[in-house]
């Protein structure tokens, strides 16, 4: 979905840096804001969550570095 037509970002965003500002200003706009009312177990699926999305933003953006890259062998993983 292009809500902008005339944006045209030659660059792609780091995915793990989209999701921390995604996730601030969730945090910031709906769970500061109730933090009065968020229970224990609200409390504890809300963190299962946030480990979730940085988890798949961190293999969202070794996806994007190994097709822009290829994958190149780590000197460190030589025997």
């Amino acid at each position: 979905m292009n809500i902008n037509p005339e944006f045209n970002s030659p660059e792609r965003p780091n995915a793990e840096e989209a999701m921390e500002q995604a996730m601030s200003f969730i945090f910031q706009e709906f769970i500061e804001p109730a933090k009065d009312h968020i229970t224990i177990e609200n409390a504890e699926i809300l963190t299962t969550i946030g480990i979730i999305f940085k988890d798949i933003a961190e293999k969202a953006e070794a996806y994007y570095t190994l097709k822009d890259k290829g994958y190149e062998l780590n000197k460190n993983s030589l025997n």
